[in-house]
């Protein structure tokens, strides 16, 4: 079953009219009158309903049920994430981040980093496939922040912040509260630097997590990272 995104979309909707980037993404999947299909709001809701075409430009949905936060984790599940050299690799990450049930990406800039920029508008454009693509009822929120600094203003809408740190734990402590709020910080190519290290580390909820001996590319340590947490916690 198909799901196209409709930020309208309530808890209450009986019939939605598709938006025309939607619509236009429906004739492109050939759904026929009267097709199932799911609808997100990308803010937690995920609506089943029957397509009907009322004109060849205008569609609507009609609402059998809506289900909250459906498909999603049972925590706020944030990533701090460096912007990348690659913009390839940049889009895959973020692909990738979206459907292992992250809600809300920060790509920042670090001293070693190579590239200072990103285009927001591209990569929400790959969060939202990613959404629709993997079902999800929440669309990732992709918040830029200048520098490691300004994480100090998001650390504290988080209870606990895993680290990717070469002098970590191996695996995740048994102490872990499960289902708490969570912010991965994984470090840009050619790692964060002392500085850097030295301010995520002084956060009381920081836990450092060494994925294994081998040095890992940015997105494959924020795959990793999440995959084991969204496993251990669901």
């Amino acid at each position: 079953m198909e799901c196209l995104y409709a930020p309208d979309l309530t808890v209450d909707s009986k019939e939605i009219q598709l938006t025309p980037d939607e619509s236009k993404h429906a004739k492109v999947l050939r759904l026929q009158d009267g097709d199932a299909l799911l609808l997100s709001s990308g803010m937690g809701i995920l609506g089943k309903g029957h397509l009907r075409y009322i004109s060849k430009d205008v569609i609507q949905v009609s609402i059998q049920e809506c289900r909250e936060m459906a498909h999603e984790l049972p925590f706020s599940f944030g990533i701090m994430f460096p912007i990348l050299s690659s913009r390839e690799r940049m889009e895959f990450a973020i692909e990738k981040l979206t459907e292992l049930g992250i809600q809300d990406i920060y790509p920042f800039r670090s001293a070693r980093s190579q590239v200072h920029s990103i285009d927001i508008e591209r990569l929400q454009s790959k969060a939202l496939s990613a959404m629709k693509q993997c079902k999800r009822s929440i669309l990732p929120r992709i918040s830029p922040i200048s520098n490691v600094l300004d994480i100090e203003t998001i650390a504290q809408n988080y209870a606990t912040m895993i680290l990717g740190d070469i002098q970590g734990f191996t695996a995740i402590p048994d102490s872990l509260e499960k289902r708490t709020s969570m912010l991965l910080c994984i470090g840009p190519e050619g790692g964060f630097s002392d500085e850097e290290l030295t301010i995520l580390r002084s956060f009381k909820q920081t836990i450092p997590i060494r994925l294994g001996n081998s040095r890992l590319r940015a997105e494959t340590a924020g795959i990793a990272l999440a995959s084991i947490i969204s496993f251990h916690h669901a």
